[in-house]
């Protein structure tokens, strides 16, 4: 488990050297796949998506793939990959 606590100046700067890759990357995001991860940085499930956009889940599914993939967020069990979508594209001023 990596090690959460504060060090002195290093936490922050992990944190923004971390988040940089994501934020860099999010211009190769589909202008559909912008929309879906606006949808869930909003709080919504994949099955709201799906109703809102007028997809099927599966299509809303690929495309949380696509996102995750393209943003390089690989499975982790210490992390939340869709939190740091969000964050993410909170942080890259998205819309």
């Amino acid at each position: 488990m990596p090690d959460l606590r504060h060090r002195e100046g290093g936490a922050e700067q992990d944190r923004r050297d971390q988040d940089e890759g994501p934020r860099q990357r999010l211009v190769s995001l589909t202008p559909r796949e912008l929309d879906v991860l606006a949808l869930i940085a909003e709080g919504h499930s994949n099955a709201a998506i799906a109703r809102g956009l007028v997809v099927t889940e599966a299509a809303v599914g690929k495309h949380v793939g696509n996102i995750l993939a393209k943003l390089d967020l690989p499975p982790s069990q210490e992390v939340n990959r869709r939190v740091l979508a969000v964050l993410a594209y909170l942080r890259g001023g998205a819309r």
